[in-house]
C-alpha cells in the first residue's frame, strides 16, 4: 500500500492510480507509443539505399502480383531477404495505397506487438510491475526508434524471437501444467517451433539459430535436460516446416541458383565476411557491445541494477532458471557477432531482454522493499543527469562555433563526405559539422533543453522519492526528444532522399527518355520507387542489382564509360543523375563532357544532354 504523503502531490496521485490498473497501464503504453510511433509515419520520405531498395520490392510485388519472387529497379530480381515484412507491408499499400506511412506501418504496428508482449513476459514471469516498465522501457527507448525509422525487418525479428523464448520459459516453468492440442501435442511448444519459422521468414536462418541456440545454452546452464521431452521437438519441426518451408521451396523453383545464393552467400559467407559483392562494413566489436547504452537511453540510468543482479551460480531454484534467462539471451546474441560482420542494428534482438532486466530493477526500486535500492537509484539518476547537461551543454557549444559559418546553399553545403562510413547504418553521422547543427538551430535549441531539464527534474524526483513522477520525466523527455529526432530526419531529407530529384525529372520526363545513375544503383534507388521508371546504371553493376542481374530476363541497363558517351551524344533524352564524388571523377575522366545541369538538391545534381 501507498503512504499518504505519496498522495500529497496530485500529479503523483493520478500516475500512481493509474499504475494500479492493468488497463490503464495498457493505455498509458498505447498512448506512448502513438504519440512517438503513429505520429510519425508519413514523414520523412523514404531514403536511398535500404529504405527504398525494401520499398521498392514491396511496389514492385503489388504491381506484378509475384509473392514468391522479389523484385527492385522495375525487373531485376531481389533474392536476398526473406519475405514477410515485404508481405506486411505489400498488404498494407493494396488495402490503403502507396504512401510512405503504408510502407512503414508494419514496422510500427510489430513495434506496438512487442511493447505488449514485454509486458505480458514480464507480468507472468516477475510480475506486473516488472512487465509494465519494461515495456515501457522499450517502447521510449532511443535503439527501437531509430532501428525503425528505417525499412528493416528487425522489429519482427525481435518480436517472434521474444512470442518463442516466452513460449518456452512457459515450458521450462515446472509450476506450469502442459495444454495439450489434439490430445497430444503441447500447444506452447508448437508455438515456440512456429514463431522460429516466422522469425526465420523474417531475416532467414539467424531466427533460427538464435532461438535454438538461446534455448539450448540455457538447458546446458541449468542442467534441465528434461525440458528437451517436453518441447517435443519432432512434431514441433514438423510445424516449422509447414510454416517455413513452402516459400523456400517455391522461391528456389523459381530462381535458379537461389539456394547457393541465398543460403550460402547471404548467410553463411555473410556471416564470415566473405560475402560478395562486399557492400557493407562493421561496427567495432567494443563499440558494439557498449552501443547499448545508448540505444537503452534514457533508462541505462539503471544499467547498475542490470550488474548489481548478474548471476553469479548455477541456477538451481525455479527463480533462478528464469532469472538467469534473459541474461543468456544478451550474452549469446552478443557473442555469437562476435565472430561475424556487424551493423548496428544488428543489437536489436537483444532489447526486450534487456528490457526485461531494467524493468525488473525499477520495479524493485519503486516497491515497498526497495529502500536498499534507493541509493543506487540516486546515483544512476544523478549520473543521467550529469549526461544530460553535457550533451545539452555539447549542443549548445555546437551551435555556438558553427555561427561562424557563412556558407550558402542547402544543408548539404554545412557536411563533411565521408563514404568510407556509409556502409555502416549511421555512418551520415561523421558527416556533421557544427555548422550544422548552428543552421538547425532551432531545432538543436529544444533538444538541447530537453537534455536539461527533463533529467533534472527526474533526479530531483527521485530526490524527494518521488519515484513514479521520475520515471514519468523520463518517458516525457523522451517523446520529445524522437520527436526532435524524427524532425532532424525531416530536416535531412533532401541529403538522404533523392525524391525531390525524382520529381524534377518527372516534370520532364517522356515515355522514350532514359535515367542513369552515376555509380551503383543504391545512392539513386528513392529516384527508382517515386518515379516508377527502371534506371540505368554506369559503372555500378554491383549491391543489390548484381546476382539478379545474370538472370535470362533481366533488363540491360548497365554502361561502362565508352557505352554511355556514345549514348549521351545521341539524340535521346538522358537523365544523369549522381553524388558529388562520382560526378567529379567522371568528369575529371572525360573533362569535355557537355551537359546542362537540370536539378541539384541535397550535394546531388541531375544532368541532362539536351
Amino acid at each position: 500500500m501507498h503512504t499518504s504523503n505519496t498522495y500529497e502531490d496530485l500529479t503523483g496521485l493520478v500516475f500512481m492510480r493509474l499504475l494500479d490498473k492493468r488497463l490503464a497501464r495498457l493505455i498509458i503504453l498505447g498512448l506512448v507509443w502513438s504519440g512517438i510511433y503513429l505520429t510519425t509515419l508519413s514523414r520523412p520520405s523514404l531514403f536511398d539505399d535500404a529504405d527504398t531498395v525494401h520499398a521498392e520490392a514491396v511496389r514492385e510485388m503489388v504491381e506484378t502480383g509475384d509473392w514468391v519472387t522479389l523484385h527492385i529497379n522495375n525487373g531485376i530480381r531481389y533474392l536476398e531477404k526473406a519475405p514477410l515484412m515485404y508481405w506486411a507491408s505489400a498488404i498494407c499499400v493494396k488495402a490503403f495505397g502507396l504512401s510512405e506511412w503504408t510502407i512503414r506501418l508494419p514496422l510500427a504496428i510489430f513495434t506496438l506487438l512487442l511493447t505488449l508482449l514485454i509486458f505480458a513476459f514480464g507480468k507472468r514471469f516477475w510480475g506486473e510491475d516488472s512487465g509494465f516498465y519494461a515495456s515501457l522501457i522499450y517502447v521510449s527507448s532511443l535503439g527501437p526508434f531509430a532501428f525503425t525509422r528505417i525499412f528493416l525487418p528487425d522489429v519482427m525479428l525481435a518480436f517472434f524471437m521474444t512470442l518463442a523464448f516466452y513460449f518456452y520459459l512457459r515450458v521450462a516453468d515446472d509450476s506450469e501444467k502442459a495444454s495439450k492440442l489434439f490430445g497430444m501435442l503441447d500447444w506452447r511448444s508448437m508455438m515456440i517451433f512456429a514463431s522460429c519459422a516466422m522469425a526465420v521468414l523474417t531475416k532467414g536462418l539467424v531466427g533460427a539459430a538464435f532461438i535454438g541456440l538461446v534455448i539450448l545454452a540455457h538447458i546446458v546452464l541449468t542442467g534441465k535436460w528434461e525440458i528437451l521431452k517436453r518441447l517435443q521437438i519432432i512434431q514441433g519441426i514438423l510445424v516449422f516446416l509447414i510454416i517455413a518451408a513452402p516459400w523456400h521451396l517455391a522461391a528456389g523453383f523459381a530462381n535458379k541458383g537461389f539456394f547457393w545464393f541465398y543460403f550460402v552467400n547471404e548467410h553463411f559467407l555473410r556471416y564470415l565476411g566473405l560475402r560478395y559483392p562486399k557492400d557493407y562494413d562493421t561496427v567495432p566489436l567494443w563499440l558494439f557491445w557498449t552501443l547499448h547504452l545508448a540505444w537503452l537511453f534514457p533508462w541505462t540510468a539503471f544499467i547498475w541494477g542490470a550488474v548489481r543482479r548478474f548471476p553469479t551460480s548455477l541456477p538451481r531454484s525455479r527463480a533462478d532458471v528464469i532469472h538467469v534467462f534473459p541474461y543468456v539471451w544478451i550474452l549469446l546474441i552478443l557473442f555469437f557477432f562476435s565472430f561475424s560482420t556487424t551493423q548496428e542494428y544488428y543489437t536489436f534482438p537483444t532489447l526486450p531482454a534487456f528490457a526485461l532486466i531494467l524493468g525488473q530493477v525499477i520495479a524493485m526500486v519503486d516497491s515497498s522493499q526497495g529502500e536498499r535500492y534507493h541509493r543506487s537509484a540516486r546515483i544512476g539518476l544523478g549520473v543521467f543527469a550529469f549526461v544530460g547537461l553535457i550533451l545539452g551543454a555539447t549542443l549548445l557549444l555546437l551551435i555556438y562555433f558553427g555561427h561562424g559559418y557563412n556558407g550558402a546553399g542547402d544543408l548539404s553545403g554545412t557536411l563533411t563526405v565521408n563514404p568510407d562510413q556509409y556502409a555502416l547504418s549511421f555512418g551520415h553521422m561523421h558527416d556533421l559539422t557544427p555548422a550544422t547543427f548552428a543552421r538547425l538551430s532551432k531545432l538543436v535549441y529544444i533538444a538541447a533543453a530537453i537534455f536539461i531539464l527533463f533529467p533534472l527534474a527526474s533526479f530531483g524526483a527521485a530526490l524527494f522519492g518521488r519515484w513514479r513522477i521520475s520515471y514519468l520525466c523520463m518517458a516525457l523527455m523522451m517523446a520529445g526528444f524522437l520527436h526532435c529526432y524524427q524532425a532532424g530526419m525531416v530536416e535531412f531529407e533532401p541529403i538522404l532522399s533523392s525524391r525531390s530529384l525524382a520529381d524534377a525529372i518527372m516534370s520532364h520526363y517522356r515515355p522514350e527518355d532514359r535515367i542513369v545513375v552515376n555509380a551503383v544503383y543504391e545512392k539513386g534507388s528513392s529516384i527508382n520507387y517515386y518515379s516508377h521508371i527502371q534506371l540505368s546504371i554506369l559503372n555500378g553493376r554491383n549491391g543489390n542489382l548484381w546476382y539478379g542481374s545474370y538472370f535470362p530476363d533481366a533488363p540491360q541497363i548497365f554502361f561502362d564509360d565508352d557505352a554511355f558517351l556514345k549514348a549521351w551524344k545521341t539524340k535521346d533524352r538522358i537523365f544523369l543523375f549522381s553524388e558529388g564524388k562520382p560526378l567529379r571523377d567522371f568528369l575529371a575522366r572525360h573533362p569535355d563532357f557537355d551537359y546542362r545541369e537540370l536539378a541539384a538538391s541535397g550535394g546531388k545534381k541531375v544532368l541532362v544532354n539536351w
